[in-house]
């Protein structure tokens, strides 16, 4: 991302929007400017005439170290307090209003924030001030709040966004869930209420599928900006899943909550999304679930809420289901159907393997390895996604039998591979952290590799980072004996979890494979590139190959080939395709079907 300079920045248009909405003949959109201005590495203030705060960008927060930061409605020389070198409170930042001095046009001055926790090392700061006049009339103030340590922006801006979503700008589920336990740990007595809402865009799924990614992005965005305008700014609303929102109705009782769903469920019912001629009228499904001194854990919480969402879903179009004593009633429901679903899939042989190309970046862009992926054929034989089966089979304690079920049928497809001449291909498997954690699994494999005769290096393993700490000492186990094989191993995600570096150089695998919420967009943000190049050179210093995910563009690849990446993977090389046995059909190289 580049940095930007306040001189550069046309701040005032962009607040004008923010503030106003849509201003007839507007350039820009109030999203645009919103996020636009969250982008930027300044914090970024505007109160009205009288210092009362209008609008304050998410940097605001991370530099205040308050994680609500100055909210709407408040006083800025209440709420924002500054002070000189030696630690001496600084003058009100602006003028008391009605005051009879003229305030300047611009002003600029140093000064320092004190953080809490950090007395001992203030925030230093550079200050603008700038009166924003209509004619002679003063209409509003706009406050440029600039870290004066490099170091600083780079650390504040990696946690924004660490903690929030990069297409909607919304907290993720790592903050909400954090910011709900706050909440619940201080529900000591029966007048502290909360309501917590799960939302579910119903049948998400079609308007990727017909209309692709794109719109279902776009989709998300419009729908986000609409929501937002039925809560208050006490309201915490998250992302929490690709199609799943949630929100937290701070000091509010069930029948007000209830007044909040309805505009919620009026506004959704009144929009219709326009995609390239295509208009598509869409719905949610919410659940709502009490939070009060009664409430179980935030895990409990959110499972409780999703619960009551899929008894809405269930329902139809634009449905609530408060959750109470059904909770047992559906999870007996899910259960019955995914348990039977998945040991149905198992007995009628109705899991299907797929594979992803992993390319290499050095030379002629050829095929290094495939990743295995898995998809189950519903009884109608529609293809079903991953993402709805294989939590349900970790939940109830399957996955461990699909892991079985994979390692089986690859090794009996590699080895006749090997039978029809040539070593064949080399593939990654996906090992789940609950087969990681079973003591028996690793000697499985290595009588499975032997029975099925595949050469132990043509087989990768991949773990998540997240599953590789928690099983940190069975993983250990399960890596040295495969490795002493021949086999060779992957860490996956790797970025993604806070405890990364703390926990490599005790792991000893073969690849790292960069998370894609990094590769994405590192072509747009100076920050993801940073850590591209960071992951892989730490990498390289400890003799561990890189792949990068997410891979969707020729000028992406390039960048990675440019920067010293290995591999790349992505649907800009191919999407996932059948096993070419499966599929009935050679093999095609990078034409492949899509999933």
């Amino acid at each position: 991302m580049t940095e930007f300079d306040p001189q550069s920045v046309d701040y005032l248009g962009l607040l004008t929007q923010v503030e106003d909405e849509l201003m007839p003949g507007a350039h820009i959109s109030l999203q645009a400017a919103e996020a636009a201005l969250g982008e930027i590495a300044d914090g970024v203030v505007v109160t009205d005439a009288y210092g009362v705060v209008t609008y304050a960008n998410p940097l605001i927060s991370e530099m205040t170290g308050d994680l609500l930061g100055l909210l709407p409605g408040q006083s800025l020389n209440d709420s924002l307090r500054l002070y000189d070198h030696s630690g001496a409170p600084l003058p009100p930042i602006l003028p008391a209003a009605g005051g009879d001095v003229e305030p300047p046009g611009m002003r600029e001055f140093s000064a320092c924030l004190l953080r809490p926790g950090e007395e001992k090392c203030p925030l230093e700061v550079s200050v603008q001030v700038m009166a924003v006049r209509e004619g002679a009339t003063l209409k509003n103030f706009v406050l440029i709040l600039r870290d004066t340590s490099a170091a600083r922006r780079i650390s504040s801006r990696l946690s924004w966004q660490t903690s929030h979503d990069s297409l909607t700008r919304l907290p993720n589920r790592q903050y909400f869930e954090r910011e709900l336990q706050k909440t619940l740990s201080l529900c000591v007595d029966r007048r502290q209420h909360h309501v917590l809402l799960y939302l579910d865009i119903y049948q998400f799924k079609v308007i990727n599928d017909t209309l692709g990614y794109g719109a279902g992005d776009q989709l998300l965005v419009e729908l986000v900006q609409l929501l937002r305008r039925c809560l208050t700014t006490a309201d915490l609303f998250a992302r929490v899943g690709s199609d799943e929102f949630a929100i937290l109705l701070r000091d509010c009782t069930l029948e007000e909550a209830g007044r909040v769903v309805t505009r919620l469920r009026e506004a959704v019912q009144d929009f219709s999304f326009h995609w390239e001629g295509n208009d598509c009228r869409v719905a949610v499904s919410i659940g709502v679930v009490a939070v009060d001194r009664h409430a179980p854990s935030v895990s409990q919480l959110l499972a409780s809420a999703n619960d009551a969402c899929c008894a809405a879903r269930d329902q139809g179009r634009n449905r609530v289901k408060l959750f109470g004593d059904s909770r047992k009633v559906l999870e007996k429901r899910r259960e019955t159907t995914w348990i039977a679903e998945i040991h149905a899939a198992l007995r009628e042989d109705r899991l299907m393997l797929y594979r992803q190309p992993v390319v290499s970046l050095k030379g002629e862009q050829r095929v290094h390895h495939y990743e295995i992926l898995v998809r189950m054929r519903g009884r109608d034989g529609d293809v079903i996604s991953p993402g709805l089966f294989l939590p349900a089979a970790e939940r109830y304690g399957l996955i461990e039998e699909v892991d079985r079920w994979v390692i089986r049928r690859i090794l009996t497809y590699m080895a006749q591979e090997q039978r029809q001449g040539g070593n064949g291909f080399s593939y990654a498997i996906n090992i789940s952290g609950i087969s990681l954690g079973d003591e028996t699994f690793a000697d499985f494999v290595l009588r499975e590799l032997t029975e099925a005769g595949v050469a132990p290096s043509r087989v990768q393993f991949e773990i998540t980072e997240t599953s590789a700490i928690d099983n940190l000492e069975r993983a250990l186990i399960f890596i040295h004996k495969l490795r002493a094989a021949g086999c060779s191993f992957a860490l996956d995600d790797f970025g993604r979890g806070v405890s990364s570096l703390a926990y490599l150089r005790q792991l000893p695998v073969d690849y790292l494979k960069i998370d894609g919420s990094f590769v994405r967009n590192m072509l747009e943000d100076e920050i993801d590139s940073a850590m591209v190049s960071t992951i892989d050179h730490l990498a390289k210093q400890m003799g561990i190959s890189t792949i990068a995910e997410y891979v969707e563009t020729p000028e992406l690849m390039e960048k990675l080939r440019l920067m010293g990446v290995d591999y790349a993977q992505g649907f800009g090389i191919a999407a996932a395709a059948c096993l070419p046995e499966i599929c009935g059909t050679p093999d095609a190289g990078f034409e492949t079907q899509e999933p």
